[in-house]
């Protein structure tokens, strides 16, 4: 049988992109609001940590997205950015050194 395998890596600038545009359409962080550090955790499932600043000068706050939430975000994302992806495909997301990458499989 033959398997195709497609891996789309995100650099740290387009994973801040969609996680941006997700917090913002979540209502989770204002659109005055800056988002802070991001981080792909190194153990574990993959998930990613988010640091949020206020626009008010409060205290900044984290927050965690883990591997199910940032999958969605990621192919959200390609579709906005017209990104083709496969439909029928099994889709995984995986840890790619410090980045994160969506996996697509079809047998």
């Amino acid at each position: 049988m033959i398997e195709e395998n497609r891996r789309l890596t995100f650099s740290m600038d387009e994973l801040a992109t969609a996680v941006l545009s997700y917090l913002i359409n979540t209502k989770k962080m204002g659109e005055k609001d800056k988002l802070g550090r991001i981080a792909v955790n190194e153990s574990g499932d993959v998930a990613v940590a988010i640091t949020i600043a206020p626009s008010g000068g409060d205290a900044p706050s984290n927050m965690e997205l883990g591997s199910q939430v940032l999958g969605a975000l990621l192919i959200a994302h390609c579709i906005k950015r017209k990104v083709p992806l496969p439909k029928r495909a099994a889709k995984s997301i995986v840890r790619n050194g410090d980045r994160v990458a969506l996996v697509f499989s079809i047998q």
